[in-house]
């Protein structure tokens, strides 16, 4: 395992085992991580919400931007209009990748945390100290027969599952009755639904192929509604050939992901897309576009007055000034 996978399996490792020994259910452990997640990023979520809103209510003052060079062919009519466009977002403060990438980036985080906790479960979950390593490490490379540097970050997971075979070789002194009963514990515990959480579905497809299945039409699902939600508020920019590749994009990256990955990851990433669907549904269902816009305009409303009576007592205090030396 390189460094870095390292340094951040680490962290997730003693939170999944932390909640591993409160819940004694791997498959909850991944659920809870999922959720906190998903709380996490709901201040993003409403924050784009918002910025979406603000999107669809400038939408119209944009297509008078292009109107206005309809009739006007060229590179230098594509930069007015972009020029144009950008002054305008600029003045009403929006930003068209406000919070857009958070979402994502800490989703890749916590699977990599994930990654590198799933292939550790030893060390990085169980957190059995370097002597026990040590000894588990030397008995299953002897036993076995097996060159470790092949091994590569798979070899804890290669030995959980020849413990069972391997028991009465270790040191008993080092590997002790209780280390033994939690290896067999987690051994158990990574087994949801006839389903081995560490082993990889491309390498089993037969019997693996709901993981990457659920997580593709997981992620379909708020794929669609969003996509749906984006033609009914603003039909000129669904007619963008890209809209739909943005649609099926998200579900295939989930599948790529479920595929490749061990199917702990898949479970999380199954998880993850529910909840992120529960979420957008509730967000659109409480902060309508609608509403939003006529908290925006309200908003404006009085931050405009507010400079305008700031103005009014400035000039009233320069006249009464300027009245005053006159008198004077």
């Amino acid at each position: 395992m390189t460094a870095f996978y390292d340094w951040i399996a680490t962290p997730f490792g003693w939170i999944l085992g932390v909640l591993y020994s409160l819940t004694d259910n791997y498959l909850l452990s991944l659920l809870i991580i999922t959720l906190v997640t998903r709380l996490i990023l709901i201040p993003s979520a409403i924050s784009q919400q918002k910025n979406s809103a603000k999107q669809m209510r400038l939408q119209a003052k944009v297509n008078k931007i292009k109107a206005k060079y309809a009739g006007v062919q060229g590179r230098e009519a594509q930069q007015k209009i972009q020029q144009e466009t950008q002054e305008l977002y600029s003045r009403e403060g929006f930003s068209a990748s406000q919070m857009g990438c958070l979402p994502m980036a800490l989703n890749l985080i916590v699977m990599m945390g994930l990654y590198g906790a799933i292939y550790s479960p030893l060390s990085k979950v169980l957190r059995l100290g370097d002597a026990v390593m040590e000894n588990l490490k030397t008995v299953y490379a002897a036993a076995m027969n097996v060159d470790m540097a092949k091994q590569g970050t798979r070899y804890e997971l290669n030995l959980l599952h020849e413990f069972a075979s391997l028991s009465d070789k270790f040191d008993p002194e080092i590997v002790t009755e209780t280390v033994r009963n939690k290896i067999t514990d987690l051994t158990n515990g990574l087994t949801i639904f006839g389903i081995d959480l560490t082993q990889i579905p491309k390498d089993d497809l037969k019997r693996l192929i709901i993981i990457p299945i659920l997580a593709g039409l997981s992620a379909l699902l708020t794929s669609l509604f969003m996509y749906m939600k984006q033609r009914k508020q603003n039909p000129e920019m669904a007619k963008n050939p890209t809209m739909g590749c943005m649609t099926f994009m998200s579900p295939v990256i989930s599948v790529a992901f479920a595929i490749t990955l061990p199917a702990g990851i898949g479970c999380y990433w199954i998880i993850s897309n529910i909840l992120s669907f529960i979420q957008t549904v509730a967000l659109a269902a409480v902060l309508k576009p609608e509403k939003i816009i006529a908290g925006q305009m309200i908003d404006e409303t009085v931050e405009r007055r507010s400079r305008e009576e700031s103005v009014k007592k400035r000039v009233a205090m320069m006249t009464a000034q300027k009245n005053k030396e006159n008198e004077d």
